[in-house]
């Protein structure tokens, strides 16, 4: 700790006032204390507090779930010290300190842990404050709102049943401020706890004691749990707990509670969002249960509210070079800031905040990638609704769009068993009145979220964006029916399983399901943040579509991208695979019936040309011919071990291969394309290649070929070769070095099941063995001299193509789907 610095507590290792400067490191103190210091640094007005750090939490655990001694003597010291900040007096009976109990872990969880508020009050402090200015009502719903979360989430009662035992006792306080009438609502609640069996105490700091081991606790709750698990997150990590005296947006009516972005956390504009309740506490903007003012509206605030609220964010924007989202309360027109972090926010949001924030100059362009995940660049280049079915489409209801994105399935009411049919492989959209943590399981499954209540920053709002599901929200026209797992829209009853459409952006709910298409390049900020990513790489990623449309569509948004495209891919797009697996049988009899190599030549060319009528003249074609000897055409020719074994081998039939190769140029020919090259797999020597390469010649094309076994790498990378465009199929080399079947390579999760248990060192598609590291290297030292030699990476994990590319590749290609998440991927690790 620096030198000067002030320690309310007489052991540093558990307590700390927010002030001191080393509560800014977020591991030790969590993300919601560091913000409070850094905010405090600042000189951003806050209301005192002070932080139980980890490494409390840690003993809590080691204690078996309890706070000890040594723990409990620094959170009393600290309270003193925070009674002398707030000049109040915990459990005081004319100027009482009340604080709120919030978790802090080290990394951002929204809506995932427990927090209690107004802690403090007794019966005679409650009447005190109801005589004062804020009067009986702001008293008793103050003192009435923590008996609900302490129930709730300390003692584990329903809150519900525990008001309505007290009804008559709060009426009768409600209408005679007396110290009588407060006694007995006091002893109504107190017994109405014990009542359900558990230990009650109307002592403050027996309730605050509790309260910390609750929100201790919370850390290895299921949600919890199921959230990090989602997320990557360590359980190791733990929690702090912030402890912090309350101010109060249901003081009067100069008070609210508030929460906003600096940046609009759907599309990333710069510009003001959030939301403020006046004379309500911030829980009711987070249940969604009331409506509130919409903050972009200048008249949201009062002129030099606004002033200071816009000063302060801007300030807080600078120290995070990040946009922000803040947690604010209005107490009698003084404004506090209750927490600051770096705002969650949609995919496309974060791509477009950190292509600005490099314009602006705050960050760097190495910096703004490492700002965006690969899954963000994933899900922004997701399909979407096709636009001639979207416009046939019937508009069931109309709520509001929180968390953008396309996604269709069954209607499911219930968040465990959305859970479950997800599990099962069904599309589900969750279905509910509000969402809570409770429903974090379905939620984590389900496609996209609908409420039929709540606001833009909504639990349901809040935690879709940061998992990048699609929500509607506030959609009142949805009556739903738990009990009989129905819903209603305009009189008509809709039942669990019904399949429905959202549009997560504009709100809309759709009957029935709306096909999806492919995206191509989602937004023109992800252009520029592409761009970034390809100076940084310097590497080329082509693309292997497995259909015409996609071959022209990928094309199309990107006129300079390769395409590496299997013909056996598009003869299934085009519809002619059964005729073309009759004919390649046929063919490979030992007298074809004539006329067998022309209707080969004939789909060949009509898939082909399919395909290239609509790419750019300038964007490369490769095809990939079909293997015989493949995996897909044994399981697509029926009589496949009947034919004679010279037609597996890859010359084995010129007839079969000219046919093949004549259809590829016909169709060039049509479409007016000349860069077209046709790639033949499967050889293993330059004298194959070479009287491939005459045949190609011949007709017209280009030759190159697909390296798919390790005797390849010896001549393929010299000689007659040197020149022609080769691809590495780095996924059949490893699974043939291995001798895996290729059940093995399409279920990557059995291998990595088989690391774990120890019997292999690491899954070779994520992580090359040295024999292979060996061999890919000297290709790629090939590559470095002018071999152009690249990667076919579709049927391998990304990691695996970044680790190709560090070796030394810089051409790859892969599915349409992975294109733009692989070039991100490859810029955002390259080295400078």
């Amino acid at each position: 700790m620096q030198v000067g610095a002030t320690v309310d507590v007489m052991d540093e290792s558990f307590v700390r006032n927010v002030t001191d400067s080393d509560v800014e490191d977020a591991l030790r103190f969590g993300s919601k204390a560091s913000g409070l210091a850094k905010m405090a640094r600042a000189g951003i007005p806050i209301p005192p507090a002070f932080v139980i750090g980890v490494e409390g939490f840690r003993q809590f655990r080691a204690n078996r779930g309890r706070i000890g001694e040594r723990l409990l003597s620094q959170i009393n010291d600290a309270i003193r010290g925070l009674e002398g900040r707030s000049e109040k007096s915990f459990a005081d009976k004319d100027r009482p300190l009340l604080v709120s109990v919030r978790s802090g872990a080290p990394v951002s969880m929204p809506g995932m842990m427990d927090t209690v508020l107004n802690l403090g009050l007794t019966s005679a402090s409650a009447l005190s404050l109801a005589r004062g200015p804020g009067g009986g009502d702001f008293a008793l719903d103050t003192w009435l709102r923590f008996w609900r979360m302490f129930g709730d989430i300390v003692l584990g009662i329903d809150p519900s049943e525990l008001m309505q035992s007290v009804q008559k006792a709060k009426a009768a306080a409600r209408s005679n401020l007396t110290a009588s009438a407060f006694e007995n609502l006091e002893r109504a609640i107190l017994d109405h706890v014990e009542a359900a069996g558990d230990a009650a105490s109307a002592d403050p700091l027996w309730q605050l004691e509790r309260a910390v081991e609750a929100v201790f606790r919370s850390w290895d709750s299921a949600r919890a749990k199921a959230y990090r698990k989602h997320h990557g997150i360590s359980d190791d990590l733990g929690t702090a707990v912030t402890i912090q005296a309350m101010v109060f947006g249901n003081a009067d009516d100069r008070s609210g509670s508030g929460v906003a972005f600096t940046r609009n956390p759907n599309d990333g504009s710069k510009a003001l969002y959030g939301e403020y309740l006046i004379g309500r506490q911030g829980e009711d903007l987070v249940s969604g249960t009331h409506t509130p003012l919409d903050l972009s509206d200048a008249e949201a605030l009062d002129p030099e509210l606004r002033q200071a609220f816009e000063t302060h964010s801007q300030m807080l924007e600078r120290l995070y070079s990040d946009a922000v989202d803040i947690e604010f309360t209005v107490e009698s027109g003084k404004l506090y800031f209750l927490q600051v972090r770096a705002a969650k926010r949609t995919a496309a949001a974060a791509i477009k905040i950190a292509e600005d924030l490099v314009a602006e100059g705050v960050v760097d362009k190495p910096t703004a990638l490492g700002r965006i995940t690969s899954e963000q660049v994933r899900k922004v280049s997701r399909p979407s609704f096709d636009d001639a079915e979207l416009a046939r489409a019937v508009v069931l209801a109309q709520g509001l769009g929180s968390s953008p994105g396309h996604a269709c399935g069954a209607a499911v009411l219930d968040a465990d068993r959305a859970a479950d049919r997800s599990l099962g492989g069904e599309a589900v959209i969750l279905i509910r009145p509000t969402t809570s943590p409770q429903d974090i399981r379905g939620m984590l499954s389900a496609n996209g979220v609908i409420t039929a209540r709540g606001g833009a920053l909504s639990h349901a709002a809040v935690v879709s964006r940061a998992l990048d599901r699609p929500c509607i929200v506030g959609c009142e026209a949805i009556d739903i029916d738990l009990n009989r797992r129905t819903f209603t829209i305009d009189g008509k009853i809709y039942r669990e399983g019904d399949l429905v459409s959202m549009d997560g952006a504009s709100g809309k709910v759709f009957a029935g399901v709306i096909k999806l298409r492919a995206a191509g390049v989602g937004l023109p900020s992800l252009k520029r943040i592409l761009d970034w990513a390809d100076e940084r790489s310097q590497a080329s990623v082509w693309i292997s579509p497995r259909s015409g449309e996609e071959l022209v569509e990928a094309a199309g948004s990107d006129g300079s991208c390769g395409s590496v495209v299997s013909i056996t891919d598009l003869i299934i797009a085009n519809g002619s695979v059964s005729r073309f697996v009759e004919l390649t049988a046929a063919a490979g009899l030992p007298n074809p019936q004539r006329g067998v190599t022309d209707e080969i030549r004939s789909i060949v060319s009509e898939a082909c040309a399919a395909g290239l009528s609509g790419v750019p003249e300038g964007a490369a074609v490769q095809f990939r011919l079909p293997r015989v000897s493949s995996d897909r055409a044994r399981r697509l020719i029926e009589n496949w071990q009947e034919l004679p074994p010279g037609f597996f081998l890859p010359l084995g039939s010129m007839a079969y291969l000219r046919a093949i190769l004549l259809g590829i140029s016909t169709a060039a020919e049509t479409a007016r394309h000349r860069r077209v090259a046709a790639l033949i797999g499967g050889i293993s020597s330059s004298s194959e290649f070479s009287a491939f390469q005459r045949e190609s010649e011949q007709i017209g094309l280009t030759a190159g070929a697909m390296i798919q076994n390790v005797m390849a790498f010896d001549e393929l990378l010299q000689g007659p070769t040197a020149s022609a465009p080769l691809w590495v199929d780095v996924g059949e080399i490893v699974r043939t070095a291995y001798g895996f079947p290729i059940e093995v390579q399409q279920s990557l999760d059995v291998l990595d099941q088989y690391v774990g248990e120890e019997l292999i060192f690491a899954n070779p598609f994520r992580r090359l063995p040295p024999y292979a590291t060996t061999l890919l290297a000297g290709a790629a030292a090939a590559a470095e001299k002018g071999v152009p030699i690249g990667i076919e990476g579709s049927a391998v994990p990304s990691e695996l193509l970044v680790e190709l590319h560090r070796i030394g590749f810089h051409r790859f290609s892969v599915s349409v789907g992975r294109r733009d998440e692989l070039r991100f991927l490859l810029g955002r690790l390259s080295k400078e």
